[in-house]
């Protein structure tokens, strides 16, 4: 039977993990809940809150775990216990001191939830809920923190509860946007994961260049190094993306080889037209950006930047984008 769209989502949200876990369950919300505000780490902390809605009442603290970071189910119940617990204390505003709860005064909390607001339930969201024995340790550990705080953002009857990928998926409406976005995430995480270990093979033509422009422009070098490492992992997620949709989706695969020979001719005369075609780089990944953005920016919208920018440093080092050695012709 084919999967229904809840239990789609569900899984991508459990094969999501730190920021783009996250920042998928802050759109949820966000897109679900009138009111629900997102809060960013910057400047000093997030104090452990990571959204509110309700006018402050309802708060949201979430745990993308890493998958691979845990080698048994005891490991991962202990990680997101202690990591709950942490924020629970951050908003109960209490450390630690020789394993003696103290308080402490959060700055930040106040410059979060609205004046005179507290929190009467908080809902602490994974991406791995598959074991109970991490409710008790969580249960027992909030109450015996609101009996030593002074409460000032946390009402004293507040209740908790943990909220992993189905229940998150079954708490709202999931419709084809909501499984487009998160699929979106889970790929695009799957492509930048890949690039960390793709080889380009034979980088030297590349690498001339970029000394070519050293030679140019002796008085840009940081700037120039910055650049070619930019361009660097750019080009590996490129080649990730393109391995990605060899293995998944060969028809788009084949849509993006077409699109490779389009962004080879509008480059090359952009690259022609120009005297000093080094200045053309942001323009010439402009321009790849729109050629791609029509065929993928819609399921895999976060790198297609990336990617285009990966093209033309594929083209750099093809020897088809290419400049001048002071004055004498090369590339």
């Amino acid at each position: 039977m084919p999967m229904s769209l809840i239990q789609e989502y569900a899984e991508s949200l459990a094969a999501l993990s730190g920021d783009d876990f996250e920042q998928e369950v802050c759109a949820r919300l966000h897109s679900a809940i009138l009111g629900f505000q997102e809060i960013p780490a910057k400047p000093q902390g997030d104090a452990g809150l990571d959204g509110f809605s309700h006018g402050g009442e309802r708060g949201y603290c979430c745990y993308g775990m890493e998958h691979d970071a845990f080698k048994n189910n005891k490991q991962r119940e202990n990680a997101i216990a202690n990591k709950f617990k942490s924020d629970l204390r951050r908003l109960c505003e209490l450390d630690f001191d020789k394993k003696k709860l103290i308080c402490i005064d959060s700055a930040e909390m106040a410059t979060i939830l609205p004046d005179g607001r507290k929190l009467k339930h908080v809902s602490l969201v994974v991406n791995w809920f598959e074991s109970h024995r991490i409710l008790n340790p969580l249960f027992t550990a909030f109450s015996q923190y609101r009996n030593v705080s002074t409460c000032r953002y946390v009402d004293a009857n507040a209740s908790v509860a943990v909220v992993g990928p189905k229940q998150l998926a079954n708490l709202y409406a999931v419709d084809e946007e909501t499984i487009l976005r998160a699929s979106q995430r889970v790929l695009a995480r799957r492509v930048q994961q890949t690039a960390q270990s793709v080889a380009i093979d034979d980088p030297k033509d590349f690498d001339t260049k970029m000394e070519i422009l050293r030679e140019i422009r002796p008085d840009q070098l940081p700037a120039i190094t910055s650049l070619a490492e930019q361009f660097r992992a750019n080009w590996r997620m490129s080649l990730a993306f393109e391995r990605e949709l060899d293995q998944t989706v060969p028809t788009l695969h084949q849509i993006l080889e077409e699109d490779r020979k389009r962004i080879l001719t509008r480059v090359s005369q952009l690259m022609i037209e120009s005297e000093e075609p080094w200045k053309e780089l942001q323009r010439a990944s402009s321009i790849a950006e729109e050629v791609l953005a029509p065929d993928f920016g819609r399921l895999y919208g976060s790198i297609v930047q990336d990617v285009s920018s990966g093209e033309i440093a594929r083209l750099i080092g093809d020897c088809t984008v290419g400049w001048k050695r002071l004055n004498t012709a090369h590339g």
